[in-house]
């Protein structure tokens, strides 16, 4: 399923972005509790989300709700926010896309964001719904 495909690369592109961002924070910080904190949430927020996306492609109903409200509104949200937040603050474009942590994190973050919304988009067609079967899986 086309809609799986596309948020298991938005899994991978967090995870993309998981290693920019920690590897940045460590060259310039240090390896502390915090970082260990955010990269043992955001490994299992991604554990997650690709056992649901297997699942989605497998048909359950369950998953696809997880995958729509947990990667749709409340993943997609949390990315998309917090960067149009800082563009109303007054914030370039390359600030708001978090380009002082790294030149590839902006590229990555945009790929991020397009998967999300892709697998949110092919997930939402009738066809996807209707092959999801009327049963609880």
């Amino acid at each position: 399923m086309i809609a799986a495909g596309a948020f298991a690369l938005a899994v991978l592109a967090g995870i993309a972005e998981t290693v920019v961002a920690v590897t940045s924070r460590v060259a310039q910080q240090g390896f502390d509790d915090a970082v260990l904190t955010q990269v043992m949430v955001r490994g299992l927020i991604f554990a997650v989300a690709l056992v649901c996306a297997w699942h989605l492609a497998r048909g359950r109903r369950w998953a696809w709700w997880a995958l729509l409200l947990g990667l749709g509104v409340v993943g997609l949200a949390s990315m998309v926010v917090p960067m149009a937040a800082a563009l109303a603050d007054g914030a370039s474009w390359s600030t708001a896309f978090e380009g002082d942590v790294s030149p590839a994190f902006p590229v990555i973050r945009a790929l991020h964001i397009l998967f999300v919304l892709a697998g949110v988009a092919v997930m939402l067609r009738p066809q996807v719904r209707a092959s999801l079967g009327g049963q609880k899986r």
